[in-house]
């Protein structure tokens, strides 16, 4: 098949799976796949092969427009790969703006073209659910031929937000590439010499994700935890200050190390004992998935589809969204008993072993692509 992806090409957890189901498609399983965007995808830069393309969306700038037309330059460019490589399949990530503009370029190009959307989160409960955005979401969704959500938390949302018909969308989870994140990754710190814990977050520190409640979770576990601790901080952020001033706050401003964005998380996430994730909302919590491939169990909010991911108490903790006691109580129930520790760390690597297989996964989005 010749397939194209649609999506964003900053880091985040949309733009890594759609990276890896057009890798996964073209190295492994030979399919032709062309990425298009404004820029390639992270992890695309310095990885090309027979199969894998990049096409640049370019977007003119004319006086006239207050904002750069992006959908409507992506929707006639593609329109031309359409012809010129024989497109099978339109794959968008979000509904807005790129299955829309997958939907145009298929009427311009008067092709078949079989167009698939995956909703991952934002499209649905932010931009989709506006009533500004409401209407063109909705149609994006049912022009489609075929619509997966990542967890079945966003998939009943969806339907009840917008109004679509029960069966319009499937459930297909989230993977990551055990290549990136396995229990074999060494750590950049040696736990024999290092006895302290640390604590990490990922995100864009942004208010969704809750970035002060991970300070005040970490100040409540550090004051009582038997031993030394850190936490590590990735990602950057508009409330990176805020999180810097709390922390002097409290008085834990040098255990707090922000270390900003980093490609390449394997090292890091295999270093730390605890993943801090307190997010208001997430539709699956693909950083959640990364740390237990590594081993690390996560202390995650009871929201979307976080409980699709963790099993509390079983393979990670869950606690009530905004509870900051719950989960520095459930925290050090966990960092202090080694022998639950280890019982947790052992079924959550399984956990993703069994659940969210790649190649499991890929096969679902292969038979998506078939019309199967």
């Amino acid at each position: 098949m010749n397939i194209v992806i649609l999506n964003y090409h900053r880091i985040g957890g949309s733009g890594i799976v759609a990276y890896e189901i057009g890798r996964a498609m073209a190295e492994e399983r030979g399919h032709n796949v062309h990425f298009m965007g404004l820029e390639p995808p992270f992890r695309l830069k310095h990885r090309f092969s027979g199969g894998l393309k990049f096409h640049r969306v370019w977007v003119q700038e004319y006086p006239v427009f207050d904002y750069q037309p992006y959908d409507l330059a992506l929707a006639s460019q593609l329109s031309a790969i359409i012809d010129r490589c024989n497109i099978d399949v339109i794959h968008s990530h979000y509904a807005l703006p790129h299955a829309i503009s997958a939907l145009l370029a298929r009427d311009i190009a008067k092709k078949k073209v079989r167009c698939v959307t995956t909703l991952h989160g934002t499209d649905i409960t932010v931009v989709g659910a506006h009533p500004s955005m409401m209407n063109i979401t909705r149609y994006a969704i049912e022009s489609s031929d075929a619509v997966t959500a990542v967890s079945e938390s966003l998939r009943k949302e969806s339907e009840q937000k917008l109004g679509i018909s029960e069966g319009k969308i499937r459930t297909i989870y989230n993977f990551i590439n055990p290549q990136f994140f396995n229990t074999s990754i060494k750590p950049l710190r040696d736990r024999e010499v290092d006895n302290s814990a640390v604590l990490l977050h990922i995100s864009n520190l942004r208010p969704v994700k809750s970035p002060l409640d991970v300070i005040k979770i970490f100040h409540g576990i550090s004051k009582s935890l038997s031993r030394p601790a850190e936490l590590w901080i990735i990602g950057e952020g508009p409330m990176q200050e805020e999180m810097v001033t709390l922390a002097e706050k409290l008085g834990i401003a040098e255990q707090v190390r922000f270390l900003g964005v980093i490609g390449t998380l394997g090292e890091v996430i295999a270093s730390a004992d605890l993943m801090l994730l307190p997010s208001r909302q997430e539709s699956f919590g693909l950083v959640a998935l990364e740390a237990m491939a590594c081993g690390v169990p996560v202390a995650a909010s009871r929201v979307g589809g976080l409980p699709e991911v963790i099993d509390d108490g079983r393979t990670g903790i869950l606690f009530t969204l905004g509870d900051i006691d719950q989960a520095v109580k459930k925290s050090l129930a966990l960092l202090d008993n080694p022998r639950l520790y280890q019982t947790v760390r052992t079924a959550a690597i399984k956990s993703v072993q069994e659940r969210f297989p790649m190649e499991k996964i890929l096969d679902q989005y292969e038979a998506v692509y078939k019309g199967e």
